[in-house]
């Protein structure tokens, strides 16, 4: 993967809509050839639909051990690797091998390794049997899949107690960071997310932040790559690569529930977009010695992708989305501390008096102002995010696709590609909704209220939406969430004030989610990641508002009953739909307490309500 100056713009990624394109590519039979390099930039892709799911388990492989061994050993004839990677798989069924590290790499591979591919995996099978990989790593490995392998091999890992030893453990080698650590951090701090210990979550996710701007990953293409690199020096490197845009996910999506800048930042950062083929993979493919990988092409349409089967689409799908999030978070505070409202005076500024140098940047508007879409910058955030939904692959067009979602006989061969792409997409479009609704929750008078020396929007929020907003029951809620999220989003979550363009938006949002999931109903719920409860989590609190407003209308004489009856009953069926999900969710992730929050927000008796407008409290 030789580079040759090639024009960088930030992460490589370009911070516009249009993203670019990543053509830099290597594909030489001669070791001298050398690649050309145009702007390096995640693919914004060209439609989009909704993907969903099923409850049902069928789906996971059977004897994945066996199937694993089946793998390896058609590998492709007449390689000069052939035998070695038939010796590697051998080694690893045998006693060289523990059961439990076997176990460990078996199940993240097969549940976890789409989601976060930062591993080679023909490589790291070898240096596990080697006994190369530091225990941190095959820790955390475990204890991402503890739950997937207590249910498949009927082992009783203690998920709690791993979860607190490999913490525990991560913190005391922060002298001397290897690959494999650094890893694990990022492993790990996705895990304590998604199993609500928001405190590690946000601990670790830091640590992994500051690790990769310590070791330099941040600007790992600053310099372009020797033409004579090796296969192996390739992948150490490409390995980088994709640790470091897997920070900045968790970083980008961290910024958002905590209200907080981003620790990577994009106008600091130099790093090409992940890239490879389908043989990165293929646990089959043999070392190679005549050829180097080719970067993402950008302008790939979605059939071609479907096609090839390259899991690394995905990946450059994720990372153009937080792209989009890191833009929105940065928009949203220099907006804020741009605009001339503070009650100290005319003359203030946050952050000038004292930190000479930094200006927020500031937006041509005249206050006040009727909306956020006021202003071009959030316009072209809103185009920007839909445009990336528009684009994404379609999960339900590789439903039917060979054995795409059926049990697969190797890992890595173009079966079982299709089939975790085709879940990777599925969940890449859950993880749009919580941002688009994030988004649109901060159009709102009520988000300015800290700034009232001017008015920044001409209307402020009317009785019957202060009302709703101090709801007894919203208290108690906010109580809650303050131990999760932050003021901005809590806030957001409980508002009645959004601007009905934004509002509209914000609904939409939801119907397009409920589309997404009927239309994936054979995915199994054990396929879900991480970012679900979070998703659903928005999405209820969306439908409830959207039901309380409905009803507070017709009260008033606003609207009339007649009126609204499609729009209150499509809430009420989508609500109804993902409350049930959110239950079933309860076997896979832990979500007791998104389901207490619901209860509180009288879910229970909007979606078992025979006649909603009369029996629904306000």
């Amino acid at each position: 993967d030789s580079v040759e100056g090639p024009v960088y713009n930030g992460l490589g990624l370009g911070l516009g809509l249009g993203l670019g394109s990543s053509t830099a590519s290597r594909s030489h039979n001669s070791r001298a050839t050398s690649a050309t390099a145009t702007t390096a930039s995640p693919r914004i892709a060209s439609h989009i639909q909704y993907p969903s799911r099923s409850v049902s388990s069928s789906h996971c492989p059977a004897a994945p051990a066996e199937s694993f061994y089946r793998t390896v050993t058609e590998s492709q004839g007449g390689d000069m690797n052939a035998g070695s990677i038939a010796e590697t798989l051998r080694r690893f069924y045998s006693d060289e091998v523990s059961e439990e590290t076997r176990n460990s790499v078996i199940y993240y591979f097969e549940y976890f390794y789409a989601i976060c591919p930062i591993f080679h995996p023909a490589l790291f099978v070898r240096r596990i049997v080697d006994g190369e990989v530091d225990q941190i790593l095959i820790d955390s490995m475990r204890a991402s899949a503890a739950r997937i392998i207590n249910r498949n091999t009927g082992s009783n890992i203690d998920l709690d107690r791993l979860i607190e030893e490999t913490d525990t453990k991560l913190l005391s080698y922060l002298a001397k960071p290897s690959v494999d650590y650094v890893r694990a951090v990022v492993i790990m701090a996705s895990l304590n997310g998604g199993e609500c210990r928001f405190v590690m979550y946000n601990a670790l996710t830091c640590l992994a932040a500051s690790l990769v701007n310590r070791l330099g990953w941040h600007m790992i293409d600053m310099l372009p790559t020797s033409p004579d690199i090796t296969w192996r020096e390739w992948i150490s490197i490409e390995i980088k690569r994709r640790t470091f845009y897997v920070v900045f996910q968790i970083d980008a999506y961290l910024s958002v529930v905590s209200d907080r800048s981003m620790t990577v930042t994009t106008e600091r950062s130099i790093v090409l977009v992940p890239g490879s083929g389908v043989w990165w993979d293929n646990l089959t493919d043999p070392e190679i010695t005549d050829k180097l990988p080719v970067r993402c092409n950008n302008d790939i349409s979605n059939e071609e992708i479907i096609k090839k089967g390259s899991l690394v689409h995905t990946f450059v799908d994720m990372c153009s989305l937080n792209v989009i999030i890191s833009r929105i978070n940065n928009m949203l505070w220099d907006f804020k501390l741009g605009l001339p409202t503070y009650p100290h005076g005319e003359d203030f500024r946050p952050n000038i008096k004292f930190f000479k140098g930094y200006v927020p940047d500031t937006y041509n508007v005249v206050l006040p102002i009727r909306s956020l879409f006021d202003i071009d910058e959030f316009r072209s955030s809103n185009e920007a995010l839909k445009e990336w939904r528009r684009n994404l692959v379609r999960a339900s067009d590789m439903k039917d696709i060979g054995n795409a979602n059926r049990t697969f006989e190797t890992f890595g061969n173009h079966a079982h590609r299709i089939h975790q792409m085709r879940i990777r997409y599925f969940c890449l479009y859950t993880y749009s909704v919580p941002i688009m609704h994030c988004l649109h929750f901060s159009n709102r008078p009520s988000y300015f209220a800290t700034q009232s020396a001017k008015k920044v929007f001409v209307d402020t929020p009317d009785v019957a939406s202060l009302i709703l907003t101090d709801a007894p029951e919203n208290k108690a809620i906010y109580e809650i969430l303050s131990n999760v999220f932050t003021e901005r989003l809590n806030r957001g979550l409980l508002a009645y004030d959004i601007i009905n363009d934004s509002w509209r938006e914000c609904v939409q949002v939801v119907y397009d989610l409920v589309q997404h999931l009927d239309l994936n109903r054979d995915i199994p719920l054990e396929r879900y990641d991480q970012v679900m409860p979070f998703c659903l989590l928005t999405s209820m609190t969306v439908l409830i508002r959207n039901a309380r407003i409905i009803k507070h209308k017709v009260e008033t004489g606003e609207v009339s009953a007649e009126d609204v009856h499609d729009d209150l009953d499509q809430s009420t069926m989508a609500l109804r739909r993902l409350w049930t999900l959110l239950g079933d969710l309860n076997h896979v992730w832990r979500v007791e307490g998104v389901e207490y929050l619901m209860r509180i927000m009288q879910v229970e008796e909007m979606v078992n309500a025979t006649d909603l407008l009369s029996g629904l409290s306000l």
